[in-house]
């Protein structure tokens, strides 16, 4: 609307479709947005927890289009900027799936007590006494993505590309493949954590039921195997 990014987002996904690594990534991301839309799109899942988990749901799905987006564009900063929100309602999703009686408890607290008790910093904190762990990998992810894609610090790579100051939006084939797969990784664990939530044999239809739940073994066994593959770029021949 204001920039004309025409010739930015040709050339970047000019890239991505050059890449196999971004090509398998972005495969992916796309089963875990169908999925996600298809569960939304379900008039079963009509409980006050379930339309809880569901908006969130469709948060994560918004913010992965919105990140797609920047990134084509070359808002590379902006893309890191919404990949911190889904980061942040992954965690949240994650709680839920463990905790569900905690949604109620989330959805219908003050903001003082939703600020106190769901913050991020308590959240992680909350997740990590879960799991047993101490390595602080939930804070690290979370510092990595505010600092580069959200709060102002002097770290200006995304902005200025080779230590150089670029005025606007620039191509990069560098950060446009990388990107894909930060996106990938934190969509696709908060598409998990959500469907913990939600089960297809509660559908009473029993065709749909069926056809949402080889839908949700689908996306499970795809990321395995995603999981499972090195994440090294395809030569140009393959």
């Amino acid at each position: 609307m204001l920039i004309d990014e025409s010739e930015i987002e040709a050339l970047n996904d000019a890239a991505l479709r050059r890449s196999g690594l971004a090509q398998r990534n972005l495969a992916l991301a796309s089963k875990a947005i169908d999925l996600l839309h298809a569960f939304a799109s379900e008039q079963a899942f009509n409980k006050d927890d379930d339309v809880t988990v569901i908006r969130l749901a469709i948060r994560v799905l918004n913010d992965a289009g919105a990140s797609g987006k920047c990134a084509l564009a070359g808002y590379y900063q902006q893309a890191l900027a919404h990949i911190r929100d889904i980061i942040e309602v992954a965690f949240l999703l994650d709680l839920f799936r463990r905790k569900p009686d905690q949604i109620r408890v989330w959805r219908e607290a003050s903001e003082k007590d939703r600020k106190r008790f769901f913050k991020p910093v308590i959240l992680r904190e909350t997740l990590d006494k879960l799991d047993g762990r101490e390595d602080k990998a939930r804070q690290e992810a979370y510092s990595f993505y505010s600092g580069f894609g959200t709060h102002v610090t002097p770290h200006l790579e995304l902005i200025s590309p080779n230590s150089l100051t670029q005025i606007g939006p620039f191509p990069s084939e560098q950060i446009i493949v990388l990107l894909t797969y930060d996106l990938t990784k934190w969509l696709c664990a908060a598409t998990g954590y959500a469907m913990k939530s939600l089960d297809p044999r509660r559908i009473s239809d029993s065709g749909r039921s069926m056809a949402l739940t080889k839908q949700k073994l689908d996306f499970a066994l795809g990321m395995t195997n995603w999981l499972a593959t090195p994440q090294v770029e395809n030569s140009p021949s393959e």
